[in-house]
């Protein structure tokens, strides 16, 4: 009996071990490889980035001031909104003004008539006289006159010409009251036109408005302020270790979320000195043209300096790269999509950007998604990435 239950046994073995020894290890099928998406390793150039935040600002304000107390019939504009250059602001009661202006305007080319007209009759009196001096004098050389009338032919001639000089310095006071009557009327209106409209002297952004219907406008406040939007700048501070590295005339880029706005920007002045309050320094943006639209003064913004570029290196997406006890590295394909772990080591980092310093010289099929996955010889598929709706 033991020796059947043996001989069973024996015989089981062996037809297990003729079934192992009859397998064969079936290769890693495409399904089973890791799914993943690539790039070519490139060389380029990158600049490191700083992020500061920052306020859009006017590069140039200018209040509007009328220079007489007069009643605001009507308002076109609140505060807030932008104007053009030229455009109406309201419209003032200037009836009054106006009839004195052209009165002291009509005195005044009366004026300067009546002084033509006198200097040229007491020119002609004078001539005269002198005519007459010239001649007695000719008489007298030839025993014709005697000296008593050529004494009296001079002092005719001195007469007239008082007359004509004392006539002419009043006619000239007269006629300077009235230009100066004039000019003090003319002032009154500096800003209003002929139809009572007060205009705006620039484009841009009314901040503040005094003016109401019916209101009265005082010489002494402005009938608004306007923020020029043809020169508008973002102003930050940066610190001591940033600023040494930037330049006038150095690109940025600037968002500005409440104007849902992405533009490059100017470096346009930079301060030579920090604030004695914050111990940053100031930094001016020049704005382009084509993005003041739809920026005020005050909003925020974000900005980003580019310093320490580097050209003609390798460069990689920032997402390639994985760090691990022993520093970081990527992993790459070779012609067979085998997945290799290659060390590297890193530079400046940029937008979305890291530098390779060491490990990668360019070329070099890497991976961007999936690497997280893969280990060194595993078997890899490449796969597109999904376009998005």
């Amino acid at each position: 009996m033991k020796q059947r239950i043996f001989s069973f046994l024996l015989a089981l073995g062996c037809v297990f071990a003729l079934s192992a020894c009859g397998q064969e290890e079936e290769p890693e099928t495409e399904s089973e490889a890791t799914a993943v998406e690539i790039t070519k390793v490139e060389r380029g150039s990158i600049s490191a980035e700083s992020s500061v935040s920052g306020q859009v600002v006017s590069g140039k304000q200018e209040s509007v001031f009328v220079a007489l107390s007069a009643r605001c019939t009507k308002v076109y504009v609140e505060a807030g909104d932008t104007v053009s250059a030229g455009q109406t602001i309201c419209t003032v009661d200037i009836a009054a003004t106006m009839a004195n202006y052209k009165t002291a305007q009509m005195s005044y080319a009366n004026a300067q008539k009546s002084y033509a007209d006198q200097s040229a009759v007491l020119s002609q009196q004078v001539a005269q006289a002198e005519k007459n001096l010239s001649d007695t004098q000719a008489l007298f050389e030839m025993g014709a006159a005697s000296q008593l009338e050529v004494d009296t032919a001079k002092l005719q001639l001195d007469n007239a010409r008082a007359s004509m000089n004392s006539a002419l310095d009043q006619l000239q006071v007269g006629m300077q009251n009235y230009k100066a009557t004039m000019e003090q009327l003319e002032a009154s209106l500096a800003n209003i036109n002929s139809n009572g409209n007060v205009v705006a002297p620039i484009s841009g952004n009314i901040v503040s408005l005094s003016a109401t219907e019916n209101g009265f406008l005082s010489p002494g406040a402005p009938v608004a302020t306007i923020d020029s939007t043809s020169d508008m700048e973002i102003q930050v501070g940066v610190s001591e270790a940033l600023v040494g590295k930037l330049r006038t005339g150095g690109n940025v880029s600037v968002r500005v979320d409440s104007a849902n706005k992405e533009f490059q920007g100017t470096i346009a002045s930079i301060d030579k000195g920090a604030n004695a309050s914050t111990h940053l320094y100031g930094v001016s943006i020049k704005v382009p043209a084509g993005y003041t639209n739809g920026l005020l003064s005050g909003m925020f913004a974000d900005v980003v300096f580019y310093t320490d570029t580097q050209r003609d290196v390798v460069i990689v997406p920032t997402e390639a790269i994985q760090t691990g006890i022993d520093g970081s590295y990527v992993y790459i394909l070779d012609s067979e999509n085998i997945a290799h772990r290659v060390p590297v080591e890193t530079g400046l980092v940029g937008d979305g950007e890291t530098e390779i310093t060491s490990g990668l010289s360019g070329g070099e099929t890497l991976v961007t998604v999936g690497q997280f996955y893969l280990s060194e010889g595993a078997q890899a598929r490449v796969v597109t990435p999904e376009v998005k709706p």
